[in-house]
């Protein structure tokens, strides 16, 4: 995390959770970045990344994935997985962030 904000990065987590659930998520797993409730998909659906059926009792949820969105707002970078636990080492983000075009 300190060396995504050594290079301007700001992350936060969107999932279909309520405010309530994302808090508590928050507070138990110690996370130092904001956790953003989406629970009408609307950002998760405007980068494609609905996971029809994937959640308790068949619930739509977010596939769990990455996305690198630079300042004017285009996605650079996206890394989408099927299992939740797979997730991007830290270095294949730095290098993605590191890629990006100099502002």
């Amino acid at each position: 995390m300190e060396e995504l904000r050594k290079r301007g990065c700001r992350v936060a987590g969107v999932v279909a959770d309520s405010v309530a659930e994302n808090a508590a998520l928050a507070r138990d797993a110690d996370l130092h970045f904001p956790i953003l409730s989406d629970p009408e998909l609307r950002a998760i659906d405007a980068y494609r990344l609905r996971h029809a059926g994937g959640g308790p009792d068949g619930a739509d949820i977010a596939h769990s994935a990455s996305v690198l969105i630079d300042r004017d707002g285009v996605v650079r970078w996206t890394y989408v997985t099927q299992n939740f636990r797979v997730r991007p080492t830290p270095d294949d983000v730095l290098h993605a962030v590191d890629a990006l075009p100099a502002s």
